[in-house]
């Protein structure tokens, strides 16, 4: 998933403390109604007619509500908690970064808007995830929602582990798992429901990052094998439609098992506004070698008087400079690292048309963020990229890197149809809300919590 996380994150001051901030529901909860969208501190209804998503409830196709009403799911209560289950739980969420990290990427995101708005509805959270410099060790974000940060990259997983035994969340009613390509092994020493989030399989990106047969290795190891073993009996969710289908291809899990619940959009300093005078293309995500910005300087040698803006930072950054000057393309890439969430929203309205190369997305916050500015996107048609963009429609997709160029320099040369494919974007992604996902999620939740645990063996999915 691309990272809208990577480059929004909120800085820390050096003490505990409460703070809801500019994207969270804490902020709009006062004025936002279910079914609508706040942005910028306007809220807009959604257009009628148009479709927000598909949802899967347990492996079954649901088909939407009309865009704008009041999910099946919710009621008016509590700024769109779900109805029928009044019981607060008590949730233990474990992931390896969260939102603040500054790898935290589109996981980090979704968790956030989800676990942010269970705690607003009533049930306490508990978040335990690594930590980085300068970090809070633990940080209470709401009154409901505390976040505690322990071990690295590799080690916030025994670390993690260790605390929740020696009581941690130990009186959780329910346990939520972030899988971001290495599992908690929660079946082996967890005795709780639980619930494992899933943004994407990762061989790909195993892949891309360590080569074809030691990333194949490791993602065996540390992914596939443990999913395939250990969490068959675990509800699944994920965000899109092909992140199912990768998780029942490729880590075996079952198809009935898998909820998808597509992640939603702001609220934030997004809208359209003016464009750049000039044709400007922009990536914003982090610096990972799967993400293949090669790729899009490659393009850019191909497409005179056109300048690209990167945004995002990782560390493939570091090589990032070489690659410029190699092409010769220091005059017109700018590379801005770590952006806010106001500069990240003025460079979608300046672009033209938003790109990305990347090999492996579970969806693409960026492309929708971009949408929100009436900016148009381009990629390749991988993953769940082949649904945040609706290609001819809300933007266009590529077979190929020749393809990818070819169809941008098509949209760069052509206003009328990028005014269209903006136009449509913009339409499309205000059907997109966080409290149609968090509903959906929480939805999954409270049915394992109410699941009785089973001594000696994990829980069935849908029992």
């Amino acid at each position: 998933m691309t990272a809208a996380a990577s480059v929004g994150r909120r800085d820390h001051q050096p003490q505990t403390r409460v703070r809801p901030d500019a994207r969270s529901p804490l902020a709009v909860a006062a004025t936002a109604d279910v079914g609508r969208l706040s942005t910028g501190g306007i809220v807009t209804a959604a257009r009628p007619g148009q479709v927000p998503f598909a949802r899967m409830e347990s492996g079954i196709q649901v088909e939407p509500d009309d865009a704008g009403a009041v999910s099946d799911a919710t009621d008016g209560r509590n700024g769109g908690a779900p109805a029928g289950e009044d019981r607060p739980l008590k949730i233990l969420v474990l992931a390896d970064r969260d939102w603040t990290h500054p790898q935290g990427g589109g996981t980090g995101a979704n968790v956030y808007e989800n676990i942010v708005r269970w705690a607003l509805w009533g049930h306490r959270v508990t978040l335990v995830a690594g930590e980085y410099p300068g970090c809070l060790p633990v940080e209470m974000v709401t009154p409901n929602l505390v976040v505690h940060r322990m071990g690295g990259r590799g080690s916030v997983f025994p670390r993690a582990a260790w605390a929740v035994m020696r009581g941690l969340g130990a009186d959780a009613d329910v346990v939520f798992e972030v899988i971001n390509g290495i599992t908690f092994l929660t079946p082996l020493w967890l005795r709780k429901p639980r619930v494992a989030l899933v943004n994407h399989p990762h061989r790909a990106l195993y892949m891309g990052e360590f080569g074809s047969r030691l990333g194949r290795l490791l993602c065996a190891a540390l992914e596939e094998l443990p999913l395939r073993l250990l969490y068959r009996r675990v509800p699944f969710i994920t965000i899109s439609d092909s992140a199912r289908q990768e998780l029942v291809a490729l880590d075996g899990v079952p198809d009935r098992n898998i909820t998808i619940a597509y992640c939603g959009v702001g609220p934030g300093p997004y809208g359209p506004g003016e464009r750049a005078p000039e044709p400007r293309l922009l990536y914003v995500g982090r610096l990972k070698a799967y993400k293949r910005i090669e790729v899009l300087l490659d393009m850019l040698t191909e497409l005179p008087d056109v300048t690209l803006d990167i945004a995002g930072h990782g560390d493939h950054g570091e090589t990032l400079d070489d690659e410029i000057a190699r092409r010769n393309l220091g005059d017109r890439v700018r590379v801005h690292g770590f952006v806010d969430e106001q500069t990240k929203a003025d460079l979608y309205r300046q672009a033209w048309v938003h790109v990305t190369a990347s090999m492996s997305e579970g969806w693409s916050l960026t492309v929708m963020e971009a949408a929100l500015c009436g900016t148009p996107s381009a990629a390749v048609a991988i993953g769940g990229l082949r649904e945040s963009i609706v290609d001819g429609e809300t933007g266009v997709l590529a077979h190929d890197p020749d393809d990818l160029r070819r169809r941008v320099k098509e949209l760069l040369e052509d206003h009328e149809l990028r005014a269209r494919l903006g136009e449509a974007a913009l339409a499309r992604a205000e059907t997109f809300t966080w409290e149609r996902t968090a509903t959906t999620t929480l939805a999954v939740v409270q049915r394992q919590a109410a699941v009785p645990v089973r001594r000696g063996r994990d829980r069935p999915a849908g029992a």
